[in-house]
């Protein structure tokens, strides 16, 4: 995924406040809150069993547990409405660098993670890597360009139902494979959902 740039274009920083001197990078933002009709070549799998996602639309932020927020070496996370798809979480970490680790459930997209598969259609994702994590729909997405300050930033995005999919941004760690990071997020957050923590 990239860092806020307009889930289209990901511009990259927006101040976010936890305090009067916090800086943070929020999670990518399409730029449009209406997002386009998906052709037939352009749709996300079906998703197999829908899961209840309430509490978390409602509050990002009780997507990863305590045991997995120290797995992760994160803050108990901050609610943040910077992404045009949804309210998101942010999770700090300790020291600022990377500055946090976002989930954004896209709760004004109404059609799913179908959207991404459109906007990939129309060119916009540079990086694209369907995949299946524990049996539901997921895709590594990021769009970069030369001289773009953050390419480690990636996203990674599971469908929970077939109308709402959540996102996780993430830093790639030096070494690693692409999206590796934000995927490891996402598939703990997909955990949490699934046992409805």
């Amino acid at each position: 995924m990239r860092r806020l740039a307009a889930l289209a274009l990901l511009p990259l920083t927006l101040t976010v406040a936890c305090d009067n001197s916090t800086t943070t990078t929020p999670p990518p933002t399409t730029t449009s809150t209406t997002t386009p009709t998906t052709s037939n070549s352009a749709r996300a799998p079906r998703v197999p069993t829908p899961l209840e996602t309430a509490a978390y639309t409602a509050n990002p932020c009780r997507s990863l547990t305590a045991a997995q927020q120290r797995q992760f070496g994160v803050s108990a996370g901050d609610l943040v409405d910077a992404a045009r798809e949804g309210t998101s979480c942010f999770y700090r970490y300790p020291g600022g660098v990377p500055t946090a680790t976002t989930v954004t459930y896209a709760t004004r997209v109404p059609t799913g993670l179908n959207s991404k598969y459109h906007e990939h259609s129309t060119g916009m994702w540079t990086y694209w890597e369907p995949t299946v994590v524990d049996g539901y729909p997921a895709l590594g997405f990021q769009a970069t360009y030369v001289g773009d300050p953050t390419p480690q930033v990636c996203n990674f995005a599971i469908a929970v139902t077939d109308s709402l999919y959540f996102w996780v941004t993430a830093d790639d760690k030096p070494g690693a494979d692409k999206c590796s990071a934000a995927k490891d997020v996402a598939s703990a957050v997909l955990t949490t959902v699934k046992a409805g923590a």
